[in-house]
């Protein structure tokens, strides 16, 4: 009988686990709280204020690329560490401060059409450093969940990435509207010390013995030795499907309600509040139901849950002016019934990764993920802007369908090769 790579979720009882748990959520939100200013205020600002085309949308996703090719220095993270700092923290410590730096770098430059392209490159410029951090805090997250907690983790996971846009959306895009640009992103630097700072103080687990013998041995992590299995190129292909779909209503919510007349504070209300609430409860109720019948069959259930956040949003798109308060309402039952499919994929992912480069492996998955949001970024402006809201939400649900169908049909497969692969080293 296969034994499944994501094995039944359960609650650990010793104090050491927790903490581990604390940790990993303060690296989720670390890596969430900004995007509020990257992601949406900064094109919300420039189309509603500076008059910018929709069409040039895809510009501040541009360094979204640069995460989707992170892959390419993803086995140096890997291979080369400080013993006596930690394998992880080698990396985590540098790239934290480098971040906050160009942060800072941003605040310094005034947002205006002149200035456009020299924001877009210290964003770029920020995304080489976020990247590379996130190769190192993406190994951290897998190689300490165990793997009959992968369910509890995933769920963590994805809470401190809501915490995350709580704070970024409600706070960071509150000081941006009241105290304008530059106070914004030098909150943006402080916070991002702030909640890497767990990780970098905690003493760091070992590295995986597999890990420490390739070193010793002149291995190591290799991308050819991904490339080469086709297990993991099918595990991109559903990575790159569901990020695409699920993605699409996050690249264009800012302008989306920019549009329909909200300010950049109720915005960060409507994202950062009714958003990550709804979330919060809705990965709760899942990471339970994961436990009960496992990430395939939570899928099936999605393919009926996530559809009915559809007629909100159509609601929205039909209307003018809509009020407030039922903006946030739509957008809190949309996260609900949308939040699980982001958590059911991660759950599975956590397990289609090879022990001895836990780093190289998930980052490719994860620049995938990246390569669709970027992607979907550029494409939804454009889609937005010659076939108007309403059709954008039908084409988004109809394509979300499609994604959570080949994740369902995949499951099997993808479970059977990856454990066959364990069995074989």
């Amino acid at each position: 009988m296969l034994k499944k790579s994501l094995a039944k979720a359960k609650f650990p009882t010793d104090a050491a686990s927790w903490k581990t748990f604390g940790v990993i959520m303060c690296l989720q939100i670390a890596h969430d709280l900004p995007n509020a200013l990257t992601a949406t205020m900064a094109p919300t600002l420039f189309i509603k204020r500076l008059g910018m085309p929709l069409e040039y949308l895809g510009l501040f996703f541009l360094p979204f690329v640069v995460t989707a090719f992170k892959w390419v220095w993803a086995p140096m993270v890997d291979n080369y560490w400080r013993a006596s700092f930690g394998r992880r923290k080698s990396w985590l410590a540098p790239c934290t401060f480098a971040v906050a730096a160009t942060y800072i770098l941003i605040s310094l430059v005034q947002p205006s059409m002149d200035t456009l392209y020299v924001i877009i490159g210290l964003i770029i410029l920020k995304q080489v450093f976020y990247a590379t951090q996130e190769i190192a805090a993406d190994a951290y997250v897998v190689e300490n969940v165990k793997p009959d907690q992968r369910g509890l983790g995933s769920s963590v996971v994805w809470l401190g990435k809501e915490f995350g846009q709580i704070i970024g959306s409600a706070g960071l895009l509150f000081v941006a509207d009241i105290y304008g640009w530059s106070p914004a992103f030098v909150a943006a630097a402080l916070l991002f010390i702030l909640f890497n700072s767990p990780a970098l103080i905690r003493k760091e687990p070992p590295a995986p013995e597999k890990a420490l013998q390739k070193a010793r041995d002149g291995g190591g992590a290799r991308l050819g030795a991904f490339l080469k299995r086709r297990v993991n190129l099918h595990v991109l292909a559903i990575v790159f499907a569901v990020s695409f779909s699920v993605q699409m209503p996050v690249t264009v919510i800012g302008p989306f309600l920019g549009d329909k007349g909200l300010t950049l504070t109720e915005i960060g209300i409507a994202i950062g509040l009714a958003a990550s609430f709804g979330a919060i409860i809705s990965l709760g109720v899942a990471s339970v139901a994961i436990t009960r019948i496992g990430p395939k069959r939570m899928a099936i259930a999605m393919l009926f849950v996530g559809p009915l956040a559809a007629p909100g949003f159509l609601w929205l798109a039909a209307s003018d002016a809509p009020p407030i308060i039922a903006v946030i309402g739509v957008i809190f039952w949309a996260t609900i019934c949308t939040a699980p499919t982001r958590m059911v994929l991660y759950a599975a992912r956590m397990g289609w990764t090879s022990d001895e480069q836990v780093g190289t492996d998930f980052t490719f998955q994860q620049s995938t993920w990246f390569l669709g949001y970027a992607a979907t970024g550029a494409f939804s402006g454009v889609l937005a802007a010659q076939v108007g809201w309403v059709w954008f939400f039908i084409v988004n649900v109809l394509l979300t369908l499609c994604a959570l169908v080949f994740f369902i049909r995949s499951y099997d497969t993808i479970e059977q090769q990856m454990q066959k692969i364990r069995n074989e080293n």
